[in-house]
């Protein structure tokens, strides 16, 4: 009896007592949250006050403009060509009845290639050489009268006339004979054979290529737009990938005629005799020189922006607290080559052009010179 009257004392008690835990978390938790806006608050009013005391300054590389010799190039793509290239056509119709060369041999001018067959012009040469021979005989015999006054003029007069056609004849039939000689028009290399004996070659058509190594020339086509900037003399080079070879030469021969077909105008440059290895029809890489500035204000190319009309860099200047400001500054930009860009206004000698970490800045922001 003695231990259910403590218990229920107990429950008295416990219960009695959870009406003012409730009440009092309610009270902590109030003032937790009054605490926490305190602390949102004073951190706030901290990183406002860092942010105002220490505002972010973007690193930056910066190079001092100096006035410097500025070049300009050309390159264009051309092909090594000879005057000395030619392919020798047959100069009539016929059988191939010999070849007397092969690739790679050295001719002379005047050398015989390959002959055609002439059989039928050698049978008649021969025919009319027995008539012409008989044509003398008689020419002769009636000049020797007619001196003496025997006969008559018309007598005289036709045997002549019989011998000189058929001289003329065989004149015409010899002339056609050496037309079926196939022979080197100059001193050089034969580089290829288009023909085979046994077949029949056609006239005008190339038989056999002939090349003079000697004298090469680069040829190339450029646009209008240079007619005046480039001029005989001028330097070149002159680059041969194949052979992985460079050439320092100089501009042979500038034409002054416009092409109507693509507006351009032909450039040529001599090639030395002493170049051995380089052959016609090899691709070149030509590099002209069209324009110099002495004391010219280059910037890197990748630092000029553009937005509307309007090209920029940005400059990196000292403001009233010798802190490092970042100025947008509009230029006006000529010629570039090789990420190199020619500034002709906007720019001054001494000014520092902000040539790494410009791609986010604006203009006034502090920044951080690093270099």
């Amino acid at each position: 009896m003695q231990k259910v009257v403590i218990i229920l004392i107990l429950g008295a008690v416990i219960f009695s007592c959870k009406p003012d835990n409730k009440k009092r978390l309610e009270q902590l938790k109030a003032q937790r949250e009054k605490i926490n806006e305190q602390i949102n608050e004073l951190e706030s009013q901290i990183n406002g006050s860092k942010d105002q005391t220490e505002p972010r300054l973007y690193p930056v590389n910066v190079t001092e403009i100096s006035p410097i010799r500025f070049e300009h190039f050309i390159e264009v793509q051309g092909t090594v060509d000879s005057e000395n290239n030619i392919a020798v056509p047959a100069e009539m119709g016929g059988v191939v009845k010999k070849i007397h060369v092969q690739k790679g041999d050295a001719v002379r001018k005047g050398q015989l290639l390959a002959e055609l067959d002439g059989s039928i012009l050698e049978k008649n040469i021969e025919a009319l050489k027995t008539n012409l021979e008989l044509a003398n005989t008689m020419y002769e015999r009636q000049k020797r009268l007619w001196e003496q006054k025997i006969g008559s003029e018309m007598q005289y007069l036709q045997v002549k006339t019989q011998k000189e056609s058929l001289e003329k004849q065989i004149a015409a039939l010899n002339e056609q004979y050496k037309m079926t000689k196939i022979t080197s028009p100059i001193a050089g290399t034969v580089d290829q054979v288009m023909i085979r004996e046994g077949e029949s070659a056609a006239p005008g058509f190339p038989a056999i290529r002939v090349v003079q190594l000697s004298d090469l020339k680069v040829k190339v086509e450029l646009s209008e737009a240079y007619i005046i900037s480039v001029k005989r003399n001028d330097p070149v080079t002159v680059k041969l990938p194949v052979i992985n070879k460079e050439l320092k030469l100089r501009v042979s021969a500038v034409s002054q005629v416009i092409d109507p077909n693509n507006r351009t105008f032909m450039l040529e440059i001599n090639i030395p005799g002493r170049e051995k290895d380089i052959r016609p029809n090899m691709i070149a890489v030509m590099v002209i020189n069209d324009y110099i500035s002495e004391k010219a204000i280059v910037v890197p190319q990748n630092t000029v922006q553009k937005t509307g009309s309007e090209d920029f860099v940005f400059v990196a200047e000292k403001n009233e607290n010798e802190q490092w400001v970042a100025r947008r500054r509009v230029v006006v930009p000529g010629r570039s080559y090789a990420n190199r860009a020619e500034i002709l206004s906007g720019l001054k000698a001494g000014e520092k052009i902000i040539s790494f970490g410009f791609q986010n800045l604006a203009d006034g922001q502090l920044i951080s010179v690093v270099n």
